[in-house]
């Protein structure tokens, strides 16, 4: 894994040891991004530029929908 952006490391530091990680298989051409991303960009715009802008996205507790 290499360093991440994100300044809080509580996910990263309790991980549990590499030895019980599980194997990933990730040869796909899907999977293969950049070791550095904007997830928002990815996550969202992406799907926007493939048709779904239409389609829900997020569904907040208070019912507030985008």
């Amino acid at each position: 894994m290499s360093d991440s952006a994100h300044i809080d490391s509580f996910a990263r530091d309790n991980l549990p040891p590499k030895e019980q990680w599980p194997t990933f298989l990730l040869d796909r051409p899907e999977f293969h991004y950049p070791d550095r991303l904007n997830c928002a960009a990815e996550l969202l715009d992406r799907m926007v530029e493939a048709g779904h802008g239409d389609r829900l996205c997020f569904l907040g507790a208070n019912g507030q929908r985008w």
